[in-house]
């Protein structure tokens, strides 16, 4: 598939049809496996005011479970926009669609990726309720993410 220069040069929420945020999502105990669980939610929304209830409408309804409550009950929690997750960016360059899942930074461990050793979101807890263009986005960041997750231990040799 090609795509024109200004593909990845262009902001990603100019590929949807509202505002994207992320929001991080502690699943209750009924729907975990029993340990811990979190999700890494995208979803787009065409204002910024009341996007927590939004976001638990969304979810009731995709999810079938009843939602309401959770953002007091902070079961859903970190809700940013896509602009303000450039802004809190680990990373010293460009922006770029990584940076919407940058989840933290340092350490040596296998989760640290490249010289600011920037943690990134699993491809597995991420969940996109988005527009069909920003989804592909989205997905293609996390396809970059994995290949610099499997070149990191040949790039920490070069060091």
């Amino acid at each position: 598939m090609t795509r024109s220069a200004n593909y990845l040069r262009q902001a990603v929420t100019l590929a949807g049809n509202a505002r994207l945020y992320r929001a991080i999502v502690s699943l209750p105990q009924i729907m975990s496996s029993g340990a811990l669980e979190e999700r890494i939610v995208f979803f787009e929304s065409k204002t910024e005011q009341g996007v927590g209830a939004y976001l638990e409408e969304l979810l009731e309804m995709v999810w079938c479970v009843d939602t309401k409550g959770w953002c007091e009950d902070g079961h859903i929690y970190n809700i940013n926009s896509a602009r303000e997750l450039h802004e809190q960016s680990f990373s010293d360059g460009d922006p770029s669609d990584l940076m919407l899942f940058e989840t933290g930074a340092g350490g040596t461990g296998i989760e640290a990726i490249g010289p600011n050793r920037t943690h990134y979101a699993r491809a597995d807890v991420v969940d996109l309720f988005v527009t069909p263009r920003v989804a592909r986005r989205l997905r293609d960041a996390l396809e970059a993410i994995e290949l610099a997750r499997a070149e990191e231990p040949r790039r920490r040799q070069a060091e």
